[in-house]
């Protein structure tokens, strides 16, 4: 029987390059999606996509050329030495672009840019929930984020985690975008520094007895100021003078369509007002 040549990855997120190369992991397929497949890691202890670049890539996800991958569910897995080993098929992730997807520290300047451009991404939000089906989560999620605003303690934010249905639950992905948002300041406003710095923490000290681990995993890399691709673009792309409205627009579109309801639950939390007094 001829061998199958390994698959050559063209791109890794830097959360799951550290982790498969920090030392030899086992673990299987647990489940398949459009772009590809999912892999467990250590009985819970890491979760992986494999996916097409038709998929965002994120912090925690490996990409490969051509068609998406498609193994049995529990068909064991093995990571050593920049590869991975699922049976007969083998992916090699040594060699691939290691994108660390880091968002920059930014000037006074560039703040105060983001903050000017931030009502464009308000009513692009506004304009695309007309036409979006409704959270049926909405309204738990819109009562946290007032009594975040009402008291203005990031403890009351915690209550986002694990709210909503699937392995990244809507109200992750809101914490995830007011994580994104505050990130933008937080070199140059004491207040949100302070804030942001309280919540990371306990989002560390909470997120995985609170939430699914590949949405603890996304909020971890978060708080590491590392966010998906279409998250991050939008994010720099708020800070650019250069920018239009219309480009702004384009950028938050890719966000938006990231699942079903991930992409706008990141926006509602990125445009919300920075409420850390």
């Amino acid at each position: 029987m001829n061998k199958r040549p390994p698959i050559r990855a063209s791109r890794i997120g830097g959360s799951a390059f550290s982790y498969l190369t920090a030392r030899p992991r086992t673990g299987k397929v647990v489940s398949s999606f459009s772009g590809g497949i999912n892999i467990l890691f250590e009985g819970g202890e890491a979760f992986v996509p494999v996916q097409t670049k038709s998929v965002a890539l994120h912090p925690w996800a490996i990409e490969i050329p051509g068609d998406p991958l498609r193994l049995p569910e529990g068909t064991s897995v093995s990571a050593k030495g920049g590869r991975l080993s699922l049976a007969n098929t083998h992916i090699l992730f040594s060699a691939a672009r290691i994108e660390e997807l880091s968002l920059p520290q930014f000037s006074a300047e560039e703040a105060v840019i983001a903050q000017r451009n931030l009502p464009v991404l308000v009513r692009f939000v506004e304009e695309t929930r007309k036409t979006h089906p409704p959270d049926p989560f909405q309204p738990e999620i819109d009562a946290i984020i007032d009594r975040w605003h009402e008291t203005g303690d990031p403890a009351v934010l915690l209550d986002l985690m694990g709210l909503g249905a699937g392995s990244t639950p809507s109200g992750d992905d809101v914490l995830l975008g007011i994580i994104a948002g505050t990130s933008l300041f937080e070199h140059t406003d004491d207040q949100a520094r302070e804030g942001l710095a309280q919540l990371r923490a306990r989002v560390h000290e909470t997120a995985h007895i609170r939430t699914p681990l590949p949405s603890a995993q996304m909020l971890f890399a978060a708080c590491d100021r590392s966010f998906p691709e279409p998250t991050l673009v939008l994010l720099e792309s708020l800070t650019l003078s250069s920018a239009s409205e219309e480009s702004i627009s384009e950028t938050a579109k890719r966000v938006a369509q990231l699942g079903n309801y991930s992409g706008l639950s990141i926006l509602t939390g990125l445009t919300n007002p920075k409420r850390w007094s």
